[in-house]
């Protein structure tokens, strides 16, 4: 019986030891829906406001997409616009649905979401991807209105954990900062960028989930 008690234990022990490597070395993949919105009012032109963001998303991301549809017969409005979302996969029927609505489940079931920056006077898709860590896809939609600008920024982020990488990941984020701390700073940065160009504040209206910490590297580029 005693024996047997042992043998019980043991099995138990070495269960939870399996168990407990297998919850480290698993490959896990997160995403990340967020959307931040600022005012800035000012008497800047268009040009100046786009070009302060493409120049603020370029500081941190890989690639920038960029456009500025033309605003022929339009008149400023009052109050700004506001982006929307769209889904895709779901506006898709058989086969590409099938698809797009498969990739769309390896990302968390946000990877097939964009902004639409409907009537924005300066759109933008930037994106960052760093292999075997995390991406980031971030779209910036600008709305000119009578006192100023609206900055609507939308992003999906995902990020990879565990594995026989993560040593090497949280090596990286020790010295360099986390992944969720550099998208904070790739929007702060796009913000102090058109703070910087039109000599005005801007103010944050409202967003989630709520930016957290900056990397420490930020204490040397914010200056």
């Amino acid at each position: 019986m005693k024996n047997r008690t042992i043998l019980a234990a043991t099995a138990a022990i070495a269960l939870t030891a399996c168990s407990a490597v297998n919850s480290t070395l698993a490959e896990r993949s997160e995403a990340i829906e967020m959307y931040h919105i600022y005012d800035v009012k000012t008497n800047a032109d268009t040009a100046t406001i786009a070009r302060a963001a493409s120049d603020g998303l370029a500081a941190n991301t890989n690639n920038v997409q960029t456009a500025m549809p033309l605003q022929i017969g339009k008149v400023v409005p009052n109050v700004p616009g506001r982006f929307s979302i769209d889904d895709v996969a779901a506006g898709l029927s058989g086969q590409n649905s099938a698809m797009l609505k498969m990739l769309s489940n390896q990302s968390g079931g946000l990877g097939m979401k964009v902004a639409n920056c409907a009537d924005a006077v300066w759109t933008s898709k930037a994106v960052r991807s760093i292999s075997g860590s995390n991406n980031l896809t971030l779209y910036t939609c600008v709305y000119k209105y009578r006192s100023g600008y609206n900055v609507d920024m939308y992003a999906v982020f995902t990020k990879q954990s565990g594995g026989l990488y993560q040593l090497v990941r949280e090596g990286a984020n020790a010295l360099a900062g986390t992944p969720e701390e550099w998208v904070n700073k790739t929007i702060i940065d796009t913000i102090r960028s058109i703070e910087r160009a039109s000599g005005a504040r801007a103010v944050h209206l409202e967003g989630q989930p709520e930016l957290g910490p900056l990397p420490a590297a930020d204490k040397l580029s914010a200056k």
